[in-house]
This record gives C-alpha cells, sequence and structure tokens, in this order.
C-alpha cells in the first residue's frame, strides 16, 4: 500500500469516528434541552430572557450536528472506499 491508501484509509476512519461522536452529542445536547428548556420552568425561563438565548443555542448545535452526520458518513464511505482501491492494488 502506498502512502496515499494509507492517508485515505485513516481519513476514512476518522470521519467514521467523527460521526458516531456528533450521533452521541446530539443525544447529548437534545436530552438537555429535553429536561432544561422544555419544561415549565425552562419555557419561563426562555420567555422572559432568563436563560440568556442558551436553549436556542443548544437548538442550533443540534441541528447542526445532524446536518454534519450525512456528508460525515458518506466522506467515511469514500475515503476508505479509495483506500480499499490501493490496497487491491498493492
Amino acid at each position: 500500500m502506498n502512502k496515499l491508501g494509507l492517508f485515505s484509509t485513516v481519513l476514512g476512519v476518522i470521519m467514521l469516528i467523527s460521526l458516531l461522536i456528533m450521533i452521541s452529542l446530539v443525544g447529548y445536547i437534545d436530552e438537555r434541552i429535553q429536561s432544561e428548556c422544555d419544561s415549565d420552568i425552562g419555557t419561563i425561563g426562555q420567555l422572559t430572557g432568563l436563560d440568556e438565548g442558551e436553549c436556542q443555542n443548544g437548538r442550533n448545535w443540534s441541528e447542526l450536528l445532524s446536518s454534519l452526520q450525512l456528508p460525515s458518513l458518506l466522506a467515511g464511505i469514500f475515503f476508505l472506499a479509495i483506500g480499499g482501491m490501493f490496497w487491491k492494488k498493492s
């Protein structure tokens, strides 16, 4: 295997690991939003501005990470496939 195949394989593995991390983070953020923002006290805090926008920031981060999951998966598969082609050529 040449260096490009090794680099591609490592990059593919990193992308798939980042996918798993993003899935975990989205679950954690959504859990925190549900317990702290979607309760009666959390809703009052949002309406009065006492939460200082933290609930909306959490929702924004959750949406951002959710939107990056599919590209991370596709990139990981792509780089692993490229690396696999270099493995077979060696």
